[in-house]
């Protein structure tokens, strides 16, 4: 009888475990990629929270990253490759 409460409690674990998933989101995949691929001088302006970068598609199947910077003018857009998971291009 223990023996079988035990197998219970063990499948149902093993059940809760699987069926709990936390897919990471794409995007922030992608934002991360962006972010890491700027030098420290674009890190340091920029406006916000990097995590909170606006995606967008871009040409080829690309997507691109844009972060605000403390200055105006100046935005930068990192260019995403998702198939192959790299930077393409930043743009400012």
């Amino acid at each position: 009888m223990k023996l079988q409460i035990l197998l219970f409690a063990l499948l149902g674990t093993l059940l809760f475990a699987c069926s709990v998933e936390s897919p990471e989101d794409p995007l922030d995949v992608y934002r991360n990629l962006a972010y890491t691929a700027l030098s420290p001088a674009q890190k340091s302006s920029i406006l916000g929270d990097w995590k909170q970068a606006e995606v967008g598609a871009w040409t080829n199947g690309n997507y691109v990253v844009v972060f605000k910077t403390k200055d105006s003018a100046v935005i930068i857009r990192v260019v995403v490759d998702p198939v192959n998971g790299r930077v393409v291009e930043i743009l400012t």
